[in-house]
C-alpha cells in the first residue's frame, strides 16, 4: 500500500443505500469518503454527520435549509464534486434521472 493514492468517494444520497456505500467505503484501505449530500434535515444527515461525513445538499438551496436547521453543512453538491474522485449516485430512480 505504499505510495497508493486514496480514492475519494462522494456518496449522493444517504437512504437506505447511500448509508450502506458510505460504510462499505470508509472501511476501504484505498477509499475515504469524501462527503455525503442529500435533501433532508432529518435523522438520516445527523447520522452522517455524527459518523464525521462531511455533509453537502443537494442544491445550494438544501445547502441554506440545511445550515438554517443546525447542520454542519459543508457546501452543495457542487462543492462536493470538487473535493471527489468519484461519485455513487444512490438516490432514487426519479431523482437521479433529474
Amino acid at each position: 500500500m505504499v505510495g497508493q493514492r486514496i480514492i475519494r468517494v462522494a456518496v449522493n444520497g444517504y437512504g437506505v443505500i447511500g448509508k450502506r456505500v458510505a460504510q462499505a467505503v470508509a472501511v476501504q484501505k484505498d477509499m475515504a469518503v469524501a462527503g455525503v449530500a442529500d435533501v433532508a434535515q432529518d435523522w438520516r444527515v445527523r447520522a452522517a454527520l455524527s459518523r464525521g461525513y462531511a455533509l453537502y445538499g443537494a442544491t445550494e438551496e438544501h445547502a441554506v435549509a440545511m445550515g438554517a436547521a443546525g447542520l454542519d453543512v459543508s457546501g452543495s453538491l457542487d462543492d462536493l464534486l470538487g473535493a471527489a474522485d468519484i461519485v455513487v449516485d444512490c438516490t432514487p430512480k426519479h431523482l437521479a434521472s433529474k
